[in-house]
C-alpha cells in the first residue's frame, strides 16, 4: 500500500473572472474528492487529500469543473499516470499542467488526455514514506528518495512523448528482508 499525497494549488483560467466559479474532482482507483468552488479567473484551493493505492499502473484523474444554475461544465481534465509521481516525505512547489479537453480511454479505464485547453492547474503530487519504519530506516530511504529525485529532475520529460519513468518499488517492498 502506498499514500498518494496530493495538494490542489491553484490555477489560470483564460476569460473573464467573473465567469468562473470552479472546483476540482480528483479520481483513483473508485475514490473521488471534491475542493470546494472558488470565484476568479485564479482561484487558490490549497486543498490536501491523501489516497491510499493499491495499484500503481493506473492514474490519477483531475477534472476541473465550472458551477452553473443548473449544470456544472467541465473546464478541462489532466490524467497523471502513478508511476510517474515522486517519492518524498516534504511538499514541494507543485508542476502547473496544461488542463485538456478529452480523455483517452483503454480497456475501460483512463489512459491519457488529449486536445489542449488555454487553462492551467497547480498540483503537488507526491507519495509518502510510511510512519511505521524505524526512524534511522526512514532518514536513510529519505536519502536515497533525494538522490532518485535529483537525478530525475535532471532528465526532464513529457508523458505524451511517450517517455515512462521507471517506478520506485513501494517504501514497504524496500524494508521487507
Amino acid at each position: 500500500m502506498s499514500l498518494l499525497c496530493v495538494r490542489v494549488k491553484r490555477a489560470k483560467f483564460q476569460g473573464s473572472p467573473d465567469k468562473f466559479n470552479t472546483y476540482v474532482t480528483l479520481k483513483v482507483q473508485n475514490v473521488k474528492s471534491t475542493t470546494v468552488a472558488v470565484r476568479g479567473d485564479q482561484p487558490s484551493w490549497e486543498q490536501d487529500f491523501m489516497f491510499e493505492i493499491s495499484r500503481l499502473d493506473l492514474g490519477l484523474s483531475v477534472e476541473v469543473w465550472n458551477k452553473g444554475l443548473i449544470w456544472d461544465t467541465m473546464l478541462g481534465t489532466v490524467w497523471i499516470a502513478l508511476k510517474t509521481i515522486r517519492q518524498s516525505d516534504e511538499e514541494g512547489p507543485g508542476e502547473w499542467s496544461t488542463l485538456e479537453a478529452e480523455t483517452l480511454m483503454k480497456d475501460d479505464e483512463i489512459c491519457g488526455t488529449k486536445n489542449p485547453t488555454p487553462h492551467k492547474i497547480l498540483l503537488d503530487t507526491r507519495f509518502e514514506l510510511p510512519f511505521d519504519i524505524p526512524e534511522e530506516e526512514a532518514r536513510y530511504w529519505t536519502y536515497k528518495l533525494e538522490q532518485i529525485n535529483a537525478l530525475g529532475a535532471d532528465n526532464e520529460y513529457s508523458v505524451q512523448e511517450g517517455s515512462q519513468r521507471t517506478p520506485l518499488p513501494t517504501a514497504a517492498a524496500q524494508c521487507c528482508k
